[in-house]
């Protein structure tokens, strides 16, 4: 859990472990230029590894293992060829439809980190899925530990925290955007960040990077108070 105060200690590796920094693999990163770009920048800032998280969406991002580790072999050696040294992994940002609860049930090997065995999820914006349970049910029941993304960003919770507190009764982690805490996607989901840390229910915070446009608003939400408590939990992946 995470205290609103944050922590003096010193973080001992710094880990983001949600973006999109694949080009052209989804709605992150156009071009390998752009990619080095907010790597670059995220270096800079002291960050050693990354863990990016291109969408899985049956709908929109047909992506599959194959194609992203193509992606992130094909990255890894530009990054290696800038001489950056930073680590960039990949797992991937699962959508909850009918489609993902079929590969669970398919037994296919999920895009997972840690030794926990994340699996990053998210719900559409607008509406809760009715299959959420029978999901976080079945990951959990292949030795998954679900992680929702950007709980403070989904319209249909309208600031009512009482299901997230069901959903973390459930095994669910909860990971925050980080630029939410100041303001990037409006009032209401920086207000719900900023009620979900005191309430301590946030497990992990994300970049959610997809632009090197956003990279001065990443770089503004790194220096509030509480981030270097938030990436202590991260640094356990």
């Amino acid at each position: 859990m995470l205290g609103w105060f944050g922590s003096k200690k010193p973080i001992s590796v710094k880990v983001d472990i949600h973006s999109h920094l694949i080009p052209g693999i989804d709605d992150g990163v156009k071009s390998v230029e752009e990619s080095i770009e907010i790597l670059t920048g995220m270096e800079k800032m002291g960050y050693q590894k990354i863990i990016t998280t291109p969408h899985i969406h049956s709908d929109y991002y047909p992506n599959t293992k194959d194609s992203i580790c193509d992606g992130l072999s094909a990255l890894e050696k530009v990054v290696e060829a800038s001489g950056l040294k930073i680590k960039v992994e990949a797992a991937a940002e699962y959508f909850i439809d009918s489609e993902f609860l079929r590969l669970i049930e398919s037994g296919e090997e999920l895009m997972s980190f840690g030794d926990s065995n994340y699996v990053l999820v998210e719900t559409p914006f607008m509406n809760r899925p009715l299959i959420f349970d029978e999901v976080v049910f079945k990951l959990k029941s292949n030795d998954y530990t679900p992680i929702l993304a950007h709980p403070e960003r989904y319209t249909y919770l309208s600031g009512d925290l009482f299901w997230l507190k069901k959903v973390k009764k459930q095994g669910v982690n909860l990971q925050i955007t980080t630029t939410s805490l100041v303001g990037a996607y409006g009032r209401e989901p920086q207000k719900i960040a900023i009620q979900l840390l005191k309430e301590e229910m946030v497990d992990f915070v994300g970049s959610d990077l997809h632009r090197s446009s956003q990279l001065p608003v990443f770089e503004k939400s790194m220096k509030q108070r509480i981030i270097p408590q938030m990436l202590k939990n991260n640094e356990l992946i």
